[in-house]
């Protein structure tokens, strides 16, 4: 078989600052370790974004204009998909018989009109219909709400009809068994996250406060957020720190009421690592439990105590190193527990299971091994 290989991203993968790009990024750079010829193709709608650091990986970039929400329309499939479907793309795609990696449900809207459709693997990295459904449910804008609740639907009803015969390489273990019950797909497998951290990076002793930190844009995050203060940092006298693009006037206003409560907007990738190895906790609970949380493998990795619940862990195989709860109440008495103890050199060593299981260059072999 070729070692020519494209690949298509949902969106340009640098840089690597949020979940899906982390993923894109850093399988990129290990596929072409083991040898692969990377043909990059990817939908170009942000004027920060790019393929920065990736060109000495690449043997080729290509980028591709998305569509906008009315040059869609009329939507006879969901949004995310609909508007990257790329006349250009497809015709160069077509030149050749190199397999072909999509990064993202989002991407597949091509495949009806590829020369061979068994190229293709199809990278997935959430059940988006689930995602979008769960979206909706935490959004307070209502034009907001009205368009997760069509995509969520016209996700559901898209996933039905995806060539039940592609090849899935899934992040979740969750999200695996839901594409193979709910929606009939018969070669699915799990591929973790492909991450920056590749060594562990943890600092032993002791930390001064808690961190909870994410792109605060999403609401679910936002969400977050406020239930950590609401409903377990009001009850406890424990510094809480929340790190994250975009906090709004309604976080902002909801942290005035509490005195342990700290604000950082916009850190730096740098700044959110330093925050991450200083605290002596990350408090990190999941309002979804669909995909795999990339901030919690952060926590992990770089470190000390951390605590999520069962959303948060769910589908992972995560199962050591971590602290699962539920209940408000039951996250502030370990809170109070943790802040006591200091993490040691055994702690450390819990947290190598985690490692062996997110190893990129291994995780690479396993996706090669699909075509």
């Amino acid at each position: 078989m070729t070692n020519h290989l494209h690949i298509v991203c949902l969106d340009a993968p640098s840089p690597p600052d949020y979940g899906g790009a982390i993923d894109m990024f850093y399988k990129i750079k290990a596929l072409a370790q083991t040898g692969k010829k990377i043909i990059l193709h990817y939908f170009n709608y942000n004027a920060s974004r790019s393929a920065k650091g990736l060109e000495e990986d690449c043997e080729a970039v290509y980028a591709y204009k998305r569509k906008s929400f009315f040059n869609a329309l009329p939507l006879s499939q969901p949004f995310i998909v609909q508007s990257r479907i790329s006349k250009d793309l497809i015709a160069r795609l077509n030149k050749d018989k190199h397999p072909i990696l999509l990064e993202g449900l989002h991407c597949s809207g091509i495949v009806p009109f590829l020369n061979n459709p068994k190229r293709v693997v199809l990278r997935m990295h959430n059940d988006e219909a689930a995602y979008y459904h769960h979206l909706a449910k935490t959004e307070k804008n209502l034009l907001k709400r009205r368009y997760f609740l069509q995509e969520s639907r016209l996700l559901k009803t898209y996933q039905k009809t995806l060539d039940k015969q592609i090849s899935l390489a899934c992040l979740s273990e969750t999200d695996m068994e839901t594409f193979k019950t709910a929606y009939g797909f018969q070669k699915t497998t799990f591929i973790p996250c492909f991450l920056p951290w590749q060594k562990l990076s943890i600092k032993e002793g002791k930390g001064d406060y808690c961190l909870y930190h994410g792109n605060l844009l999403v609401s679910e995050n936002e969400e977050a957020a406020l239930w950590l203060m609401q409903e377990v940092f009001s009850k406890i006298d424990v510094p809480l720190v929340i790190a994250g693009k975009n906090i709004s006037k309604k976080l902002l206003k909801a942290a005035t009421n509490y005195k342990n409560i700290e604000l950082v907007n916009k850190p730096t990738i740098n700044e959110i690592e330093s925050l991450v190895q200083a605290a002596h906790i990350n408090v990190l609970p999941s309002m979804n439990n669909t995909g795999v949380k990339l901030k919690l493998l952060n926590a992990l990795l770089n470190g000390r105590h951390c605590i999520t619940n069962y959303n948060g862990v769910k589908g992972s195989r995560i199962k050591e190193g971590i602290s699962v709860e539920e209940e408000p109440e039951q996250w502030a008495e370990q809170i109070n527990r943790l802040m006591q103890r200091s993490f040691t050199a055994q702690d450390v060593a819990a947290r190598k299971t985690v490692l062996s299981l997110y190893n990129n260059m291994q995780n690479a072999e396993k996706l090669n091994a699909l075509w």
